[in-house]
């Protein structure tokens, strides 16, 4: 079975890699709720604007305003090109369909003209796009989408994931039934060529079912839990500082990197500290011979020691070398006088060769008194040379 983190990190990596319109590219930061990314669409929508009009233009400024994040002057500017946009003629004989079955540009313009008194036009426009693009799932779920702004109930008749990633920012309701049936499609490996919207909507509906069944018990954790805690490092990532640009006009770019064995350790300890209290680090045991062994972290209270491994490298001898580390470490650790009876190994792949994190783990997990291994990537944004 592939390691759920690897599986958000290749999702992650296709996004990153991946080119798209301006109103794609603005609905995947909406989607996601990433105000940066948005932020960034935003602008270069609005500077398009000032030179000719485009209808993913407004589209992307629609996610804008569905998002909270316009200025008054594009705000304004919006309006504006609405009035002009809803005189335009649609389905035109003998000119090809554009805006007209693009799904997420009618979603994006149907953000942009929730205020417009009146919408008669988007209305018309919505109801003959529903009709061809009936036989898409895909478009038909971002028409629905537009329509059920302009109170037309939904159908349900989109793709799982697509339905569940849009009821959690607000188009529907999320259920039970919904996440499971989005969890079947969001928990694959993502196949190549996969669009920038479809990629975007995946990771959404991937956070959002680990957001809501694979929560830590506070008042009483466990093993299971502190295993949550840890595979949940990659989504934890999700706001870790590494920017391109300041974020305020009077703060300084923040570029955090992770540069070795010891900021994963801090990093651990920062997400399991107010998890677990008894949480323990550079813990020294009882000597072995001539060994004082040291562990990286420990929690007493489940008998669990958390091996952190920091891999430079993503050739074989790397990959070898952490296993052999990690066994080595393992009898030395879980001898009778130290009270630990398994131990946990984190490694932290800055290579990030995903493709080899399978058999990663299941080599660790071979090892005698290693109850389970995480494998983490360096994140895709992270990446050198960023």
């Amino acid at each position: 079975m592939i390691d759920l983190g690897i599986i958000r990190h290749e999702l992650e990596r296709e996004l990153e890699s991946s080119a798209g319109a301006v109103h794609l590219r603005a609905f995947s930061g909406w989607i996601l709720g990433d105000a940066a990314r948005l932020a960034t669409e935003i602008a270069a929508a609005a500077e398009g604007l000032a030179q000719n009009t485009l209808p993913e233009q407004i589209a992307a400024l629609g996610y804008g305003k569905a998002g909270g994040w316009l200025t008054d002057n594009q705000e304004s500017r919006l309006k504006s090109e609405l009035v002009q946009f809803s005189g335009r003629r649609f389905f035109s004989p003998g000119r090809p369909l554009r805006v007209e079955v693009d799904g997420v540009a009618l979603l994006g313009i149907s953000f942009a003209a929730r205020d417009m008194t009146d919408r008669k036009w988007l209305a018309e426009l919505l109801a003959r796009s529903a009709v061809e693009v009936e036989d898409d799932f895909w478009n038909l779920g971002f028409v629905s989408a537009a329509r059920h702004l302009l109170d037309v109930p939904l159908p349900g008749l989109y793709p799982q994931d697509l339905a569940f990633a849009l009821s959690l920012r607000g188009i529907g309701v999320p259920t039970d039934a919904m996440a499971a049936d989005a969890w079947e499609i969001a928990s694959r490996v993502p196949a190549p060529g996969l669009g920038l919207d479809h990629l975007a909507v995946r990771i959404a509906a991937f956070d959002g079912v680990v957001a809501r069944s694979t929560h830590v018990r506070i008042a009483s954790p466990d093993f299971g839990d502190l295993l949550l805690a840890l595979r949940g490092v990659p989504r934890a990532m999700k706001h870790w500082p590494f920017e391109a640009k300041p974020r305020t006009a009077r703060s300084q770019v923040a570029v955090w990197h992770i540069e070795n064995e010891y900021h994963v350790q801090a990093l651990l300890w920062t997400i399991l500290a107010p998890i677990f209290p008894d949480l323990e680090d550079e813990e020294n045991l009882p000597s072995v011979g001539h060994k004082r062994p040291r562990v990286d972290l420990a929690v007493p209270s489940l008998r669990t020691i958390i091996e952190v491994k920091f891999m430079r490298g993503g050739s074989q001898s790397d990959f070898a070398k952490v296993i052999d580390e990690v066994a080595a470490d393992a009898s030395l650790y879980l001898s009778a006088a130290t009270g630990f009876d398994r131990i946990v190994a984190f490694v932290w792949d800055d290579s990030a060769h995903t493709e080899q994190h399978h058999e990663l783990q299941s080599g660790l997990e071979k090892i005698r008194g290693i109850a389970a291994a995480v494998v983490v990537p360096r994140p895709g944004r992270m990446a050198r040379g960023s």
